[in-house]
């Protein structure tokens, strides 16, 4: 066990594999937590969206400025100085989010005034209202895919399957914040398009999931190292137990069950809780997962040894 963090420091120099640590520790959870609001949020109000629920407009819009934007501030560890990230989007992913969260929460505020009445929701301001705040919500889903694929030092996260990979994730906890919303008060909500888009959503990230890992081992010795320890090694209690059991396995389940079955209530909040927890494992594992590429230079691995 390692006492003092230049100790760390020491051994991951020394280490051909260094584990990325600055986004799986202390201040580091924070991100991870906006990351996650901001994904389910945005996630929901494209739900709430299809299925014309005002009061599931309201907690997503909630969960992205409040839960997301707080978040986002805490990381930063100086809130007061918000402003200097917003002065570099040319440059800075994190950046891009919070000014993603800000023009999404000016939209849809504006959106949701204007939904109030009926005739200056169909005019052309009340839709381009609504335009935009779809398309915030858009961006908010790809947002921290971006931030990890940009990383060129990392491999396993340096490829175009992560943004994708979080978007599906961010729409599967949209629908299970919506479904969670739904089953714990009084909605009046039809529930079967979402157990059934739920259902599809977790299908589609499971084989996301399957192509990312499959796809990631042949990017270099440090990303089939990462795929390693998220399968076999030091991620693999986080993946197996948050990413799949939890996650995957009891609400697909369930899901596939409830469409042959009426099932109560209290079912359906373990469902959606269960996917909430899953979709927060797989940006905790993902991250967690992340090597470094060796200092000596990464080396791509051989399609076949030759024969001896």
């Amino acid at each position: 066990m390692l006492d003092r963090p230049f100790d760390t420091i020491a051994q991951d120099l020394r280490s051909t594999f260094r584990p990325q640590r600055e986004w799986v520790q202390r201040k580091g959870l924070l991100l991870l937590g906006a990351f996650f609001f901001s994904g389910i949020g945005a996630g929901g109000w494209l739900f709430s969206l299809y299925l014309d629920w005002n009061q599931g407009l309201l907690w997503s819009l909630g969960v992205v400025v409040v839960a997301s934007g707080v978040a986002h501030l805490a990381f930063l560890g100086r809130p007061e100085r918000f402003w200097r990230a917003l002065s570099r989007p040319q440059t800075s992913w994190i950046s891009r989010g919070i000014w993603g969260i800000g023009f999404f929460g000016l939209s849809a505020v504006l959106y949701l005034l204007m939904g109030a009445d009926p005739w200056a929701e169909a005019s052309i301001l009340g839709r381009l209202w609504l335009v935009l705040s779809v398309a915030g919500a858009v961006w908010l889903l790809v947002y921290k895919g971006f931030v990890f694929a940009y990383c060129k030092g990392i491999p396993f996260w340096n490829t175009a399957v992560v943004p994708a990979l979080f978007f599906a994730t961010g729409l599967r906890g949209g629908a299970s914040l919506v479904l969670l919303l739904a089953v714990a008060g009084p909605s009046g909500l039809e529930l079967h398009p979402l157990e059934v888009a739920k259902l599809w959503l977790a299908l589609s990230f499971g084989a996301l999931l399957v192509f990312y890992l499959w796809a990631t081992r042949e990017s270099g010795v440090a990303a089939r190292r990462s795929v390693q320890d998220l399968v076999r090694g030091r991620v693999s209690v986080a993946f197996y137990a948050g990413v799949i059991a939890v996650g995957l396995v009891l609400p697909l389940a369930w899901s596939a069950v409830g469409l042959y079955r009426a099932q109560p209530d209290s079912v359906w909040i373990v469902v959606a809780l269960s996917s909430l927890v899953g979709d927060l494992y797989v940006t905790y594992a993902v991250a967690k997962a992340g090597i470094c590429r060796p200092l000596a230079g990464d080396f791509r691995v051989p399609a076949r040894t030759p024969a001896r």
